[in-house]
């Protein structure tokens, strides 16, 4: 094995031993200044739906509250992609609660949701056992499988 394979086998046995957690928190640390920016007049510093908009507009509904583990264990990681995404609205949600399609790139929009994850207390959020990135987040039924959606066009 020559030189520059040698460098290459190791790096990319590094770059496989790199855990997806850290991976994870990067994405969480990226949501978390997409969310500061686009997300806390109306969520909150916190997440806890109090932002200044919630305060000063008596926005009803009033926006979710992010830190409520309970609720948020619930919603699903398409879910919470759809409602960002294409709006309260698109969703059966309330009308306040913007789309960001035209502004949030998809993965910026993963980034949000990741780091919404790290905003639950009592209890924190709990990764289900099942994955849902595979599923079609643009799909009526969020169970629709994305490759389905694809084989259909």
């Amino acid at each position: 094995m020559n030189h520059s394979k040698q460098i290459l086998f190791i790096l990319l046995t590094i770059l496989l031993l790199i855990p997806v957690s850290l991976q994870a928190e990067t994405n969480a640390k990226r949501g978390g200044r997409i969310y500061q920016q686009y997300c806390t007049p109306c969520h909150g510093q916190k997440g806890n739906g109090r932002g200044p908009r919630a305060r000063n507009e008596a926005l009803r509904p009033p926006p979710r509250d992010h830190t409520n583990g309970f609720y948020m264990n619930m919603q699903t990681d398409v879910r919470l992609f759809k409602v960002i995404k294409f709006g309260g609205y698109a969703n059966n949600l309330s009308h306040i609660m913007p789309q960001w399609k035209h502004i949030l790139k998809d993965e910026e929009i993963f980034s949000i949701v990741a780091y919404i994850r790290t905003l639950a207390k009592d209890p924190p959020y709990e990764a289900s056992t099942t994955t849902h990135w595979e599923k079609n987040p643009f799909a009526g039924d969020e169970r629709q499988d994305l490759k389905e959606h694809i084989k259909k066009k």
